[in-house]
């Protein structure tokens, strides 16, 4: 059977499921359906493990966020089996919070599980083209099969070119398979 490993770039599946609007209600990070998302792309493969990537929240600029984070992550892992938690971190730049050490860590993970056969397939949640590189490493090194997951067809040709194939995550599709609760 085939093993199948799920790489989650967790910020950009949040951001384009917000930007998805269910009428007039926004849809919130608590609202999306990890379980329903990782079932759809698993079907019938053996799922070896799922890596959920974001970053952590400061525990000293906000204690109460950092508490339903971890809240939230706990649940998560605790509740979806095979299911782990990488976390980076976030640094001020001016104004503004931004992720730092995430790419790499998904990148490190795809490549190193591909050299240990850990997997046939990696199923890749995300928009970001830095990880074209990756994908064809592991498709010509290591022959291993790469599965694209976006949520537009706008993402950066060398990204759509990269892996064996690449399906686009509609908001009819995401609706219909229950991705977040209406």
């Amino acid at each position: 059977m085939e093993k199948l490993m799920v790489f989650i770039d967790a910020e950009y599946v949040v951001q384009k499921i917000k930007d998805f609007k269910s009428g007039r209600k926004t849809i919130r990070r608590t609202d999306i359906n990890w379980d329903n998302i990782l079932k759809w792309i698993v079907a019938r493969r053996n799922l070896i493990r799922c890596y959920y990537y974001s970053a952590e929240f400061s525990k000293a600029e906000n204690p109460q966020t950092y508490q339903e984070q971890y809240e939230y992550l706990k649940h998560i892992k605790r509740s979806i089996p095979y299911f782990d938690v990488k976390l980076g971190r976030l640094v001020h730049v001016g104004k503004e919070w931004v992720q730092k050490g995430l790419d790499i860590k998904i990148a490190l993970d795809i490549y190193s599980k591909a050299a240990t056969n850990q997997y046939d397939t990696a199923a890749i949640i995300s928009g970001d083209s830095d990880f074209a590189e990756v994908i064809i490493e592991v498709k010509e090194r290591y022959g291993k099969h790469v599965e694209l997951y976006t949520f537009d067809y706008a993402i950066h040709e060398a990204l759509k070119l990269a892996p064996d194939k690449h399906i686009v995550i509609r908001r009819d599709l995401g609706r219909k398979n229950q991705f977040w609760r209406i």
